[in-house]
């Protein structure tokens, strides 16, 4: 019995050195928080062929938990821009509650091209680019609305997330997820109408 239990000791190290990370397996990441980058249209009613626009702006320095100087994101991944993505939400009386719509992506206007190597749960991704000034990251986002009904820009699960090269171990792996101060202003309700 106790050769048993020694057997099943040494089986368990052997078990843990295979799950250890060595250096080659190193992932160089860091998870950042952004507050209040986005700023929604004040109108709240629209008809059928107009478009409803956001738009966000953060800085490329930004604090980083533990240490007293602002981290130059765009010097440490060298990405001049993080995609991101959003809901669109249609009221449905059938379930009492706004649920997810899809919108074929030519009624989506971005200020930068839809990145396609990027993994997100939302349905439409767009990017924010490193500004002229090379301060910032921005982006403006439209959506032509095409039918009437009460509907609702969701925003309130966005991470910004750079072009991480799992292939290359000097590449860092960034996230930056945003945070509504307030957590209503998450969401932008808005009703669209018929064409007088």
């Amino acid at each position: 019995m106790r050769y048993t239990y020694f057997g099943c000791f040494l089986l368990s190290l052997l078990m843990a050195g295979c799950f250890s990370n060595d250096d080659d397996s190193a992932i160089n990441y860091i998870d950042l928080q952004v507050e209040d980058v986005f700023v929604f249209d004040d109108q709240t009613e629209y008809v059928v062929g107009d478009t409803i626009f956001f738009s966000q702006k953060f800085s490329r320095y930004i604090k980083e938990e533990g240490y007293n100087e602002l981290l130059d994101i765009f010097e440490t991944t060298k990405d001049n821009q993080f995609a991101y993505s959003f809901n669109v939400k249609k009221f449905s009386d059938f379930s009492n509650t706004y649920v997810n719509v899809s919108i074929d992506p030519e009624y989506i206007i971005t200020s930068g091209e839809s990145p396609t190597d990027y993994f997100f749960y939302n349905d439409y991704v767009t990017v924010a680019k490193l500004n002229e000034a090379e301060d910032a990251y921005e982006s403006r986002v439209g959506v032509v609305l095409q039918e009437i009904g009460s509907f609702q820009l969701d925003l309130s699960f966005v991470y910004f997330r750079n072009g991480f090269d799992y292939n290359n171990k000097e590449s860092v792996d960034l996230d930056i997820r945003h945070r509504f101060t307030s957590p209503n202003d998450a969401y932008k309700e808005f009703e669209v109408v018929e064409q007088q």
